[in-house]
């Protein structure tokens, strides 16, 4: 499967994780208004495609808290 889309990594997601997971991480708290409001507006963001560019000095490094990271991750509680 190619990815192309955000919906893809939900197809993607449900294709690979065990159910009880997928679901877990799915969906929402309550009557799940944030989730659909999150949803719609992943839905508004547009990539723009970059092909057929210079890649050599690709770089994801950053500063966090005055220390460079080079490749930021963040971890939040779940569950």
């Amino acid at each position: 499967m190619i990815i192309s889309a955000a919906s893809d990594y939900r197809a993607a997601a449900q294709r690979i994780l065990p159910p009880f997971l997928f679901h877990y991480i799915d969906g929402g708290a309550y009557a799940e208004h944030t989730l659909r409001r999150n949803v719609e507006d992943l839905s508004d963001v547009a990539l723009r495609q970059r092909i057929l560019r210079n890649m050599s000095d690709l770089s994801l490094e950053t500063t966090l808290f005055n220390e460079k990271l080079a490749m930021p991750t963040a971890l939040a509680p779940v569950g």
